[in-house]
């Protein structure tokens, strides 16, 4: 369970580095009031009023009267990472490993019974306690 949280752990801050970095635009294309379309990292789809047209004096025309406009929106990503490193260093470091050593560590301090009658059998009576004790079963 800890591998897995920790490589879902390490995939999630990969992930945070890369959009921290990246950069993208947002394209919108407004016609008169009303936004047509809006796209990520592409151009934005314009209206049928912005059709291309060969002619000249329609372009003129088109550039005068032109209700239509397109907006660009680029957020950037950060350019540079830090790497800052700090020294650590541990007063005692005896108390640390006895820390580490008595908490942290599993020692199994368990005595093993196993009691094995093959190779001690256990010792015969020395006395008959039925005859000494006079108990007879009928």
């Amino acid at each position: 369970m800890k591998k897995g949280l920790s490589q879902i752990l390490s995939f999630l801050m990969a992930l945070l580095v890369i959009c921290s970095t990246m950069s993208f635009s947002v394209q919108s294309h407004y016609c008169g009031n009303i936004l047509v379309d809006k796209a990520v990292m592409k151009s934005a789809k314009k209206c049928a009023m912005h059709s291309d047209y060969s002619n000249e004096n329609h372009e003129q025309e088109q550039q005068k009267d032109d209700c239509c406009d397109d907006e660009v929106e680029l957020i950037e990503g950060q350019n540079q990472l830090k790497v800052q490193s700090s020294e650590f260093e541990l007063p005692h470091p005896i108390f640390v490993e006895a820390f580490v050593f008595s908490f942290l560590v599993q020692i199994p301090f368990e005595a093993h019974h196993q009691i094995d009658y093959f190779e001690n059998p256990p010792p015969l009576p020395l006395k008959d306690f039925h005859a000494l004790f006079q108990t007879y079963l009928i």
